[in-house]
């Protein structure tokens, strides 16, 4: 979930002249539209998570994910951006809601509203921003 989150894991309030507030806005629309193609192009090739996977785990990951919601609605607030030259470091809370699908009994496996707080890393790629670390803790209540 907290990678679906993660996908998510990336924006709301935009100031499209920013180029990291741009990426993470990008994230969260790809996650809204349940698009792991989309959000994945904001991703480094050498992406690395908190819990050990890699681009390639994320990737599956969110395709499940977002296969078992029919809605899905990603919100972020709190969004703090430390810039250097060719790195960023991001943090913010991520809310999902949304709507499993009933198929096969999954619905009930999944939840329906989560909330994380993320620690991201981003990093400039060619004159692309794009997400290479993340880590997230699970909000109570």
């Amino acid at each position: 979930m907290a990678v679906a989150v993660l996908s998510a894991v990336v924006l709301s309030c935009a100031k499209k002249s920013d180029p990291i507030q741009a990426t993470i806005d990008a994230v969260v629309k790809a996650a809204n539209a349940r698009d792991a193609d989309a959000l994945m192009s904001r991703v480094a090739d050498n992406f690395e998570a908190a819990d050990g996977a890699n681009r390639a785990d994320v990737e599956t990951r969110l395709k499940g994910y977002f296969a078992a919601y029919e809605i899905l609605n990603v919100q972020v607030s709190n969004v703090q951006i430390e810039r250097g030259e060719n790195a960023a470091r991001v943090r913010l809370r991520a809310e999902m809601t949304g709507q499993p699908r009933q198929v096969g009994g999954i619905g009930g496996l999944l939840p329906s509203a989560a909330k994380y707080d993320f620690d991201l890393r981003l990093v400039l790629d060619g004159k692309d921003w794009k997400l290479a670390w993340a880590g997230w803790e699970p909000v109570a209540g």
